[in-house]
């Protein structure tokens, strides 16, 4: 059977392509515009510019003598015709950090329940909007822009507020709640943050960072990165927590990488610590270039050669093994979600990578296919079920036509202590043997575990998630991406 067959796809290489199209992408597109999205209404003179910018697509309503005609109370300088998944019409006074949607869609309004002149509602909203800015009050006015927007308008908020303490907090409390914003921090806000951080906040800051670290002088910082990402040289978003960088490496686009570096503790210009309950990711935020001695580890995917060199030589062997765990999880007696059928099939093709990797010899790839078949066969539901390995190898002692005693300790075994785990394997196996199911046992439960991308990455919201600091093997750590892409393309047939 050939490779693209496996992933369903019309090719393997590029399979991995409609797998990063999800809705992340889609969130992305609708966040990420800036300011550079806006058309002013100024450049719409003549119905030859309508027609024009329309096929850009906008959704141009009036030209800019028009406009007066049908909302006269509404400044037409400040109004923005907006392209993309957000088309529409808007409101933006760049001096007072002002943004509304007009929700204006060409000639068309979104009528608002219980308004009988729509205009003086929006004027109403506008003019709340000012007295926000005039009091100071930003974050009210952050929350009606698309988080692409506020990075753009933190300048106008530059201009309006200095380089304050206030200003500092307000662009913390943004940075902190939006998304897509790195790319479009202009240097003369990244120049002003230092200038506007207080004595206060920095204390605030260190004491956060003390309760973690205490007092090391240095810490490791990684960083997670795909196309479209900024260049780590130019980023000043970093995480202490692998499991965050990950994320973002494999969130969205393809040629995912971890950058690994070093960053002075006095270096740190902000520190998020991780919130459970929000979601928030564990950050910290520094000037671009201040992390150093960064080396960084590429990821591979379905259209990196050395997946394709590696999966070339088992395909014929995972086809059969593959429909043998169709065969098997039918015949079983549970109803299971989380560790069914296709689970087995996801980890039993990410045990062969691995093993293929590895250079297991014929016969121990055999004991390997033959565990991850039958490693969760014996569970009766998905919570933890300490004895379902004791019960997988009698079935699998039962059922295979020709039992391997390794394939069955390692069934067995795979959810054991790890000391209790040592001590059996050592009193059941000597020798090349012992290896082999040593071997065998850590390439099972690396690909066991790298299913776990399921349930998430650990600490991004999931406590059953991947934690790849668990991982036993550098390779599979590089394998994350390959992991969702299975969870995505792998089926039990052809």
């Amino acid at each position: 059977m050939c490779i693209c067959c496996t992933l369903k796809c019309s090719s393997f290489k590029n399979m991995n392509q409609n797998c990063f199209n999800n809705i992340g992408d889609i969130i992305a597109d609708a966040n990420y515009i800036t300011e550079k999205a806006l058309l002013p209404l100024s450049a719409i003179r003549t119905e030859s510019d309508k027609t024009r910018y329309e096929k850009k697509g906008y959704l141009i309503g009036y030209t800019y003598d028009e406009w007066p005609e049908k909302y006269p109370q509404i400044p037409r300088d400040n109004v923005y015709y907006v392209c993309g998944l957000n088309v529409g019409t808007v409101y933006y006074d760049k001096k007072n950090v002002v943004y509304l949607d007009l929700r204006i869609y060409g000639r068309e309004m979104l009528s608002l329940s219980g308004t009988e002149n729509y205009e003086e509602t929006m004027l109403r909203a506008i003019h709340k909007q000012e007295e926000h800015s005039r009091k100071g009050e930003y974050g009210h006015l952050f929350l009606a822009m698309p988080d692409g927007i506020r990075m753009d308008a933190m300048n106008h908020l530059l201009d309006l507020e200095g380089p304050t303490e206030r200003f500092y907090g307000n662009f913390m409390a943004q940075y902190a709640t939006s998304n897509f914003l790195c790319k479009n921090i202009s240097k003369r806000v990244l120049n002003a943050l230092g200038k506007s951080k207080s004595d206060k906040q920095k204390a605030a800051t260190q004491e956060r960072l003390e309760l973690l670290y205490g007092d090391k002088p240095v810490i490791t910082v990684y960083r997670g990165e795909a196309d479209g990402s900024t260049d780590y040289q130019k980023a000043m978003s970093w995480t202490p927590d692998i499991n965050v960088a990950y994320f973002f490496a494999t969130r969205l686009g393809k040629n995912a990488k971890i950058r690994t570096g070093k960053l002075y503790r006095k270096d740190v210009l902000e520190y998020f610590p991780a919130d459970g309950d929000e979601g928030a990711e564990e950050e910290i935020i520094t000037m671009p270039g201040k992390v150093k001695n960064v080396r960084t580890e590429y990821l591979l995917d379905a259209d990196s050669e050395d997946v394709l060199r590696l999966a070339v030589g088992f395909m014929e062997r995972y086809t059969f093994w593959r429909d043998e765990t169709a065969r098997l999880h039918e015949d079983a007696d549970n109803s299971l979600n989380a560790h069914d059928a296709l689970h087995a099939v996801r980890v039993l093709f990410l045990s062969m990578v691995l093993g293929a990797h590895e250079k297991l010899r014929p016969e121990e790839m055999e004991a390997l296919c033959a565990a991850a078949v039958y490693h969760d066969i014996g569970r009766t539901h998905d919570g933890d079920e300490l004895d379902h390995g004791r019960a997988g190898a009698e079935y699998y002692h039962n059922e295979a036509m020709d039992v391997s005693p390794i394939a069955e300790a390692v069934i067995e075994l795979h959810c054991a202590e790890k000391e209790a785990v040592e001590q059996e394997l050592a009193r059941r196996f000597s020798g090349r043997d012992l290896e082999s199911a040593q071997k065998i046992l850590r390439v099972l439960e690396d690909a066991d575990a790298l299913d776990r991308v399921r349930f998430g990455l650990f600490g991004m919201g999931s406590r059953d998630g991947l934690d790849v600091r668990r991982l036993q093997c550098d390779f599979a750590r590089k394998l994350v991406p390959l992991a969702m892409q299975c969870l995505r393309g792998l089926s039990l047939g052809d």
